[in-house]
């Protein structure tokens, strides 16, 4: 049975009838008058225009099948199998694992290398007049254009330059490009080879090549059993970081083997000098923290990373992080109540005290001129009316990383508060304190969660909760994901923490006011509030930690002066790029770029520094287990598969499977040995009179 590889071409195979048309239409229609003299020919003519006939005839047949013949040459007829004809053609896209998880060891080398050379062989068994198209999973570490067939010379050079990335393998786009190019293509044969590491969190979200009419390959590489540890997270713990004192640097170490470790040694680099070690001991499949205690003598940007010892995988044996101390933390609050004098005592009790923070008092009425960006901390006390301006360039810059502690008031409008700052900060009041009220009952503090840093380092629990008497409070609820961090009596929200895009807001839904507590006669009310403004502050400090290679990172810079121009952006290789900041609300916005390797990253304007971050592999692509190949075919979708282990000649195995012959060339010598037998039969021929 035939297939033809270019069936549109068949319409053509109507111009068959054109020689039959020609001919029925130049029929000569002759008057006979008959002679006595020409009858005795009769019989000899008779003879002759039967040989005609038959000539005319067979011109005729001739004709029309070298049109046939041609038009079916064009079409490209193919066979399933047979000895006859050329190899059918064919269209393949070969998608290749070049993710984090690929650079690894295995017991016959590097993974990453070993499937280059696999590829390698592969494309041996492809001719010139194949189409092949070399897909990476991780795009961002390659050159390699948009997806499109080559030739299989293009795609060797495409190979030997492609490398390793440090992102994740985005198998369900790289599988829908690949059926997209499959299902466009000319050829019989089209042909799909998968070869990866099969990382059970890179499976794809859908069984893409349900449906598709695709032969599989999934390429067999020496996959031991994983025998790694790394780090998966680095936590400074939210404290303040001052320059002098204490802070401590956790790193969560997590063992993805089956087997116990107990030879891991996990160091601390800090500003490019190794100042701490620690044995590490943990348990198959778990994880565990190692702390390391260190302090910095000044402000400013300081970077590290912990490092574990060496194994088969060595991208996620690093975790770096990044940290900035100011110089001062500004604070500004925002009040018309005399409730701001308590909170501006209890963070600077004496001027003639060193603190790390200064205090800045304005009434709602006169803030012209505030410019909320050079304030860490803004306290909104009593929670007063602003101006439709001040609110919102206030909830600007707590969307974009400022952290924001409301309190409440025994005189605060409820409506406007519900109307106009309940979607930043999570809490709805529904009923205010009552004006009128007996200090014979009264609520306290009830629960609190001891493990957060507002509180971990008072040492409370549920026996030692501090005695404050509230003696009215407002009813409220919270609303989608905000925290409450700290419960009255009467299961009633007292601290509430919300997420406000890239800010921090905390909310103390108690008036401060000794009319209705004596929260600020309490000596718990002094390190309470100054907990409050660490944990702020701290949120805000430039700790980097959540930043994965290939995401799309945006930086505020923060500078004290006109930032004009370009900045110089560093990358973790010494690459440099000329970025120019965008003005967004009032704030100078860096779009990082590029991201694609673990490290840290530096901005610098006119040879100052001006940010500083770092960026991690993602700890997902660090845990390598893989699926074997029965539920890997089933994740994509595949029907049926065939996998080329090592062991077995592939070029071999691939010629059996293809659809067999093109019949093309058969076709077009056939149409020219039709064509020379009617150039000799036409000239014999005389013409008809």
């Amino acid at each position: 049975m035939l297939n033809f590889l270019n069936p549109a071409v068949l319409i053509a195979a109507a111009a068959t009838l054109i020689p039959l048309l020609i001919h029925l239409f130049s029929k000569r229609r002759v008057k006979i008058v008959e002679f006595s003299s020409l009858k005795y020919l009769k019989a000899m003519q008779r003879r002759q225009v039967r040989r005609l006939k038959i000539r005319q005839l067979l011109l005729l047949i001739l004709r029309m099948l070298i049109i046939l013949t041609i038009v079916l040459a064009f079409a490209r007829p193919a066979s399933k199998g047979g000895s006859i004809g050329s190899h059918a053609s064919v269209s393949a896209v070969i998608l290749f694992d070049n993710s984090a998880s690929m650079n690894r060891s295995v017991r016959d080398g590097n993974l990453f290398e070993i499937a280059k050379k696999r590829v390698g062989g592969l494309l041996d068994s492809f001719s010139d007049a194949d189409e092949i198209s070399l897909i990476p999973l991780n795009k961002s570490a390659t050159d390699i254009p948009s997806m499109a067939f080559r030739a299989v010379v293009v795609v060797r050079e495409e190979l030997q330059r492609l490398v390793p990335g440090h992102g994740e393998a985005n198998l369900q786009a790289a599988l829908e490009q690949a059926t997209d190019l499959l299902d466009n293509a000319a050829n019989l044969n089209k042909e799909l080879y998968i070869v990866t590491d099969r990382q059970r969190h890179s499976l794809p979200d859908s069984t893409v090549l349900k449906g598709h009419d695709i032969h599989v390959y999934l390429v067999a590489l020496p996959l031991d059993e994983p025998d790694n540890c790394g780090i998966t997270a680095v936590d400074l713990g939210g404290k303040l970081l001052l320059p002098g004192h204490e802070f401590t640097i956790t790193a969560t170490v997590k063992n993805y083997s089956k087997r116990d470790r107990d030879d891991i040694i996990a160091s601390l680099y800090l500003d490019g000098n190794r100042v701490a070690q620690s044995d590490v001991k943990i348990s198959a499949g778990g994880e565990t923290a190692v702390r390391f205690t260190r302090s910095v003598s000044r402000g400013g940007f300081h970077s590290g990373y912990v490092e574990l010892t060496d194994d088969s995988f060595s991208e996620d044996n690093r975790f770096f992080f990044s940290f900035r101390i100011p110089a001062q933390f500004n604070i500004l609050i925002v009040a018309d109540n005399v409730d701001a004098k308590f909170i501006s005592l209890a963070l600077v009790p004496s001027k003639a005290l060193n603190q790390y923070w200064s205090v800045k008092e304005i009434a709602p009425d006169n803030m012209a001129g505030v410019n909320f960006i050079d304030y860490d901390v803004i306290i909104y006390s009593g929670s007063p009316k602003l101006t439709a301006d001040y609110t919102k360039r206030l909830k600007s810059i707590i969307r974009l990383g400022k952290s924001l502690f409301m309190i409440y008031d025994g005189t605060t409008d409820i409506s406007y508060l519900n109307n106009t700052w309940s979607d930043v900060t999570g809490v709805v009041f529904d009923e205010p304190v009552q004006q009128q009220f007996t200090r014979a009952g009264y609520y306290t503090l009830e629960s609190m969660n001891y493990d957060h840093p507002i509180f971990s380092a008072f040492g409370f629990n549920n026996d030692k909760l501090p005695t404050i008497k509230f003696f009215t409070l407002p009813k409220v609820h919270t609303t989608g994901k905000a925290v409450t961090i700290a419960k009255f009596s009467g299961n009633r929200p007292a601290l509430v923490e919300n997420s406000y895009s890239n800010g921090t807001v905390l909310t103390f839904t108690a008036p401060l006011s000794p009319r209705y507590s004596d929260l600020t006669g309490h000596a718990f009310f002094v390190p309470f509030i100054s907990r409050i403004a660490e944990y702020l502050a701290s949120d805000l400090s430039s700790f980097d930690h959540d930043l994965f290679c290939e995401e799309s990172i945006t930086r505020i810079i923060s500078v004290n002066y006109p930032l004009t121009g370009s900045v110089e952006f560093i990358t973790p290789d010494s690459s440099r790029y000329f970025l120019t900041p965008e003005e967004e609300q009032g704030n100078l916005i860096l779009r990082a770029s590029p991201t694609t390797l673990p490290g840290i990253y530096y901005t610098y304007h006119l040879g100052r520094e001006v940010d500083r971050f770092a960026v991690n592999v993602l700890p997902a692509e660090c845990d390598l287990t893989s699926v074997d190949t029965d539920r890997f075919a089933e994740a994509i979708g595949a029907r049926e598969y065939n996998e080329l282990t090592a062991d077995v000649d592939a070029a071999s195995v691939i010629d059996e499977l293809r659809y067999g012959k093109e019949l093309w060339q058969i076709f077009l010598w056939l149409a020219v040995v039709l064509l020379l037998l009617e150039m000799l039969l036409s000239r014999g021929a005389v013409p008809e009179e």
